[in-house]
């Protein structure tokens, strides 16, 4: 049931192949390296074996793992040389109906090839599962993985074996229209992993309560729909076979109509190398099967290997076959049976994924186990019942409406649930930064493992949980010593030379820039006891404002930009591919996050990319009263037009362009800030200048420089504004 034979070694090539793949030029060299080493090792388990075979055995497990190693750094390698970026023409495979989708390239000029890829951005033309594309993109190697922007594509219509996905995706899409509040928004990603409805309030509140995982189609989906094919052909007494392929064939149409995200991907191939294993009679064990589903999906898309969203997915599976039910024994000591299972399941689950959720976020959710102890049972039923009403959309609307109706009551329920752990106090606790946090996490599940093994995992997992404890303590020191000002809403970052601007309101956290530099960013963030950013604005793309962002990758919920370049693309792509929604801003758009509301002042549509097509953002918070108004690098002659077009006035203004001398005193007049924030550094640029200033203070408002007082953060409130600094006390 446990075999680790094959799942160590699998583990040590999909290390070698993270540890690789971001660097091309050594992939291929590395398959060689691999491929020595692995003929190496096993020479020399050879020869061990006569001392003793613990040795030999280590060598042998080192050795096959470089060997399995060789051919997924080869496929890497093989991708990466592609030379996607010199095709004047690509043919695209969709695998999905919104960009950013997995697509498979199949052509470039004209000659046939099979890559896969990531689309970022297309044009306005509708997309579809399964239709071929021809255009114009620009692509660009992100380690072995290729990314791409089209300006231009002509789409066919779906393949046959596609063609029905669309349909019923928008079947459901239809069915559950009317349904009310966030059961209705929740209802369709729970279903086939479709989140198009999802607020930002409601996504965030699955995020901080740790029942994200719902939303994302996965193993458990998978086992659900193969489970319910395999038990209604049992029931109108088909054989063995004639069950095992109707199980198939709903489980390759479950992954089509969901698209083949990577936790999809590795269920799906798990459940097929266990459905050949029925046929042949030959059962493996769920760790080696997990672990040849691993090696299967790498082989064919090797840039998974570091896809947190793999990782996190595969973890799960691996604790829950490892850990659920040794764990359910543990606490069914104290508790009856049936409840120590049901927290058994996440429990186990969080502790194989919490190496790397730290390394993704510095902070655990303390609620999440008890949020999937209420929400967890749910899912099913809204799974099941929403893929009826899915499939019953095209023929009868009615009964997939009634059956959308019922499968609404427990979307609701988890919705709520959601909403209500967010708002607990121990919703999300913060933890060591890396690399301590992941190391603390690893050595909790260390100790879990050591005890299992000695028979005492009652004593395992008893010291994880007081490592657990000391490392919550430690990750909120830093907040407790340096954030002296507990309540603050408004912060300005101390980032040298650049700007980086946050305003928080409850679980919501908004961020405008991201100064130059990834590590002052990220100082500031963990300062400040920031783990996630809902929005991330980036004014544009300057590198003082921008060229921190990649600190951010994997922790921005929505990416707000100005007009995209050739310089500013790449980012962009790596944003949007580490799990970041894209919006290119216009005067106009809003976004709501919670109680917070965030509205663009600018660009209008017309400038070039520059400073004058700055993204300049009005905050709101609760109580109507405007708070913040960031200005990006607008120069005089930009912020005279934005007057013109109407700008609210602010408690806080961030003064454009690092104090520059290029400014509307009319306009800091009409805004009538109180304070005047400068993100600035050591700079040869006169950087801020005394008319900058001198603007600030006769607008009624008291101007702060980071220059001076490093990171400052404010409270705004009926009282008016309080001040926090970091170096010295703000005048």
């Amino acid at each position: 049931m446990r075999d680790l034979r094959l799942a160590l070694p699998v583990a040590i090539a999909w290390a070698a192949l993270a540890a690789l793949g971001p660097h091309p030029a050594v992939l291929g060299p590395g398959a060689i390296a691999s491929g020595a080493s692995a003929a190496a090792g096993l020479l020399l388990a050879r020869l061990v074996a006569r001392r003793g075979e613990r040795p030999a055995a280590l060598l042998r497990t080192v050795a096959v793992g470089a060997g399995l190693a060789c051919p997924l750094l080869l496929g890497a390698d093989a991708a990466a040389s592609s030379a996607l970026d010199r095709c004047d023409a690509l043919g695209l495979l969709l695998l999905g109906e919104t960009a950013p989708t997995e697509v498979v390239v199949t052509e470039c000029d004209g000659a046939g090839t099979a890559r896969s890829a990531m689309l970022l951005r297309a044009p306005d033309t509708p997309l579809a599962i399964g239709a071929t594309a021809i255009g114009r993109c620009d692509a660009w190697l992100d380690g072995s993985r290729w990314l791409m922007v089209c300006d231009a594509l002509e789409v066919g219509e779906p393949a046959g074996w596609a063609s029905w996905a669309g349909t019923l995706r928008d079947g459901l899409l239809a069915a559950s229209a009317q349904l009310p509040g966030m059961g209705g928004e929740l209802l369709p990603g729970l279903t086939i992993g479709d989140e198009r409805r999802v607020s930002a309030t409601l996504r965030t509140a699955m995020l901080d309560s740790g029942l994200s995982h719902l939303t994302a189609v996965s193993g458990a989906n998978c086992v659900i729909v193969v489970g319910a094919a395999f038990q209604l052909a049992a029931a109108i007494g088909a054989r063995r076979r004639v069950r095992v392929a109707v199980a198939a064939a709903a489980l390759g149409g479950f992954v089509v109509l969901v698209t083949p995200e990577p936790s999809v991907v590795r269920a799906g191939a798990m459940a097929a190398i266990a459905l050949v294993g029925m046929v042949t009679g030959r059962r493996a064990g769920a760790v080696a099967l997990l672990s040849l589903a691993v090696l299967l999906v790498l082989v064919a898309q090797p840039h998974l290997a570091t896809s947190p969203g793999f990782a996190l997915s595969a973890l799960a599976t691996c604790g829950l076959i490892v850990h659920g039910r040794p764990i359910a024994e543990v606490l069914s000591r104290a508790l009856p049976m049936p409840i120590a299972a049901l927290v058994a399941v996440p429990l186990a689950a969080q502790l194989w994924c919490l190496p790397v959720l730290v390394g993704l976020d510095a902070s655990v959710s303390a609620v999440s186990v008890l949020a999937d102890l209420l929400a967890g049972p749910a899912a099913p039923i809204v799974t099941v019942v929403g893929l009826a009403a899915c499939l019953a959309s095209p023929l009868a609307p009615a009964v997939a409406a009634g059956l959308a109706w019922i499968a609404w009551l427990p979307a609701a329920w988890i919705a709520q649930v959601a909403m209500v752990a967010q708002q607990l106090p121990a919703a999300q606790v913060p933890w060591p930064v890396a690399p301590w946090g992941a190391l603390t996490a690893s050595a909790m599940l260390a100790a879990v493992l050591v005890g299992q093994a000695r028979g005492h995992i009652a004593r395992g997992v008893a010291i994880a949980g007081v490592l657990g404890l000391v490392a919550a303590g430690t990750g909120a020191w830093p907040s407790v010593r340096l954030g002296a000002l507990a309540d603050w809403s408004i912060a300005q970052c101390d980032v040298g030379q650049g700007s980086a601007t946050l305003m928080r309101h409850g679980a919501a956290t908004v961020l405008v820039d991201a100064g130059a530099e990834p590590s002052r960013i990220d100082g500031c963030l963990t300062t400040l006891g920031v783990r996630r950013v809902d929005l991330l604005v980036l004014t544009h793309f300057d590198v003082d404002h921008a060229g921190g962002a990649s600190a951010l990758l994997g922790r921005v919920g929505l990416l707000v930009h100005g007009p995209v370049d050739e310089r500013s693309e790449a980012l962009v792509g790596e944003l949007a591919a580490a799990g970041a929604m894209t919006h290119e801003a216009r005067r106009g758009d809003a976004w709501e996050l919670g109680e917070l509301r965030v509205e663009a002042l600018w660009p209008s549509g017309d400038e070039e990319p520059g400073n004058d097509a700055s993204v300049a953002v009005a905050i709101d918070a609760p109580g109507g009263g405007l708070e913040l108004v960031v200005l990006g690098d607008l120069g005089a002659q930009a912020q005279s037009r934005l007057l013109r077009a109407g700008v609210p006035s602010a408690s806080v203004v961030v003064v454009a362009h690092h104090g520059s001398a290029d400014q509307l005193p009319a306009l800091y007049r009409r805004i009538g800030a109180a304070v005047g924030l400068v993100g600035v550094g050591e700079n040869d640029y006169g950087h801020p200048t005394d008319a900058s200033l001198r603007l600030v203070r006769e607008a009624g408002g008291q101007p702060l420089r980071t220059d001076q007082l490093g990171t400052i953060a404010l409270a705004v409130d009926e009282g008016g504004v309080r001040v926090w600094s970091e170096r010295q006390a703000p005048p």
